[in-house]
């Protein structure tokens, strides 16, 4: 028996597949905090060097290679037609995601023209200036939906119109609460959607240099945990800036009390595609900001992917097959049979499944609404009923992977992190009961929590519970040294009075 490896257009296929199996969950706004953003995750494949496509022939070209026609291009396919062509089955195929690096704001003046085009403010720029993320922005009032926000902002800021032939809307990620102040305060709900370019060549993007300073195609395959140990790293963020901005004794006092906030973060290579007008990425290093995306070290550009765009990318890659799945299982021979089409089967002989349509979303409260309340109901429900045990089948029910907890930090004080773990019993139990409820058999009670609401409510609870602490428990020791010291001061000066006496 032969050893068989799955080509990667095949497993892009099956995170597809279980993508589209999966139910999102859609944030309802609260009405305190009604504003809301989109991002779109750019899927390509990158073809195998040795294919030679109509139009695009290498230079001295004689017909030596097969020559791949515009009609099996596979602009204007469906997914099912797609993933039959080919070329995309074709194990030197590559697939990509699409990140962009936000453009770098240093100086006063490039902060308030950029303002003014977006509509924000230089503050808020300047918290993302150079960060990688995927394109997208804020919904606007003339926005029909959260999917044409993610359409105008990608055209917007890359110059890349989704709504063309050479894109599919493949499916659609739980949406995000993106928070402030650790937690205490809703930003805006975040909907990630997923696209996928149908065509070997990708449009020639144009970008909004205010806002876009990079464009950089990254391998799937290198975002799949667990990672290298030289490509895991960690962003440090000044917990000061974030609570007292505008105070520089508060920003001191805080760093030395309670350190500084650690986000996990993946290095990647810094090698971008496109590169907008004026940018020069070798100046880039001369003044990064805090939690910047660009990075270097031991002589080479890197990128830091960390935060939401961490957690989004690992929920997307959650999707992958992580057990044994079908399509690993030897397969038959191809059939001669003229009443099947040689492109109901891929590159290794394999029989294609059709695609499935997206699940509709189902609609979840705000965790910043209903605080823990849900979360705890569905909890004591699985308790009462047992733990369930685990399904063998589970298709398009992932487990709680690395992409929720990837976007929670530690701090560079170990005390902090111990109070952070004696507070958060109520965190792990929602990252209990959001376990079990992927386990168990599926249950419409549990597709109405917003798990990942839960776990970001919960989980910055108890760091601002232990910050509380630590802060206080500081500034006792640091009282009873000072008076230690004041006793130790008078009584040494009254003993030397007394010997002059």
């Amino acid at each position: 028996m032969s050893d068989f490896h799955p080509t990667p257009s095949a497993d892009l296929l099956a995170l597809l597949q279980d993508l589209r199996l999966s139910v999102p969950r859609v944030i309802q706004s609260p009405p305190t905090q009604p504003r809301r953003a989109s991002v779109a995750l750019i899927i390509r494949l990158k073809p195998a060097p040795e294919l030679v496509f109509e139009g695009h022939e290498p230079e001295g070209y004689v017909g030596g290679r097969e020559l791949i026609r515009q009609s099996d291009f596979g602009l204007g396919y469906t997914l099912d037609d797609f993933f039959r062509l080919p070329w995309v089955n074709h194990p030197n195929t590559t697939p990509e995601i699409l990140f962009i690096r936000r453009a770098p704001h240093h100086s006063p003046s490039s902060s308030s023209s950029s303002s003014s085009s977006s509509g924000g403010s230089s503050s808020s720029h300047s918290r993302w200036s150079s960060h990688i993320a995927f394109p997208g922005g804020r919904h606007e009032p003339d926005d029909q939906s959260a999917y044409f926000t993610a359409l105008r902002e990608t055209w917007e800021e890359i110059g890349v119109d989704l709504a063309e032939k050479e894109f599919l809307h493949v499916g659609r990620l739980d949406e995000r609460e993106v928070t402030t102040s650790l937690g205490k305060r809703l930003l805006m709900i975040l909907s990630p959607f997923v696209f996928l370019q149908t065509s070997p060549f990708s449009p020639t993007p144009e970008l909004q240099a205010t806002e876009v300073s990079s464009i950089h195609w990254i391998p799937l395959s290198t975002l799949s945990p667990p990672f290298e140990t030289e490509q895991w790293s960690h962003v440090e963020i000044d917990i000061g800036s974030r609570l007292s901005p505008r105070n520089r004794f508060v920003r001191w006092c805080l760093r030395n009390l309670i350190g500084k906030m650690q986000f996990g973060c993946v290095l990647l290579p810094d090698e971008p595609e496109t590169v907008a007008e004026g940018f020069n990425p070798v100046d880039e290093f001369d003044e990064l900001p805090e939690g910047s995306g660009s990075w270097f070290n031991d002589g080479k550009r890197h990128l830091r992917l960390w935060g939401l765009t961490l957690g989004m990318t690992l929920d997307l890659i959650a999707h992958y097959p992580s057990s044994t799945p079908a399509h690993l299982v030897l397969p038959p021979s191809k059939p001669t049979s003229p009443t099947k089409s040689e492109f109901d089967y891929d590159y290794n002989g394999r029989q294609l499944d059709s695609i499935p349509d997206p699940k509709t979303p189902v609609t979840v409260q705000s965790s910043f609404e209903d605080q823990w309340e849900a979360a705890r109901l569905a909890l004591e429900e699985s308790k009462k009923n047992g733990t369930p045990a685990a399904n063998g089948h589970g298709a398009g029910r992932r487990g709680v992977g690395p992409g929720m907890t990837a976007v929670f930090p530690r701090f560079s004080y170990p005390d902090v992190n111990f109070w952070i773990w004696v507070f958060g019993r109520r965190y792990r139990q929602v990252i209990q009961g959001w376990e079990n409820s992927v386990r168990g058999p599926d249950r419409a009670a549990d597709r109405r929590v917003n798990w990942s609401g839960q776990a970001l409510a919960t989980f910055y609870s108890a760091v601002r519970q232990a910050l509380v602490v630590t802060i206080i428990m500081r500034a006792l020791l640091s009282g009873v040294g000072i008076a230690g010291l004041a006793w130790l001061f008078v009584r040494g000066l009254s003993g030397g009075l007394t010997n002059e006496l």
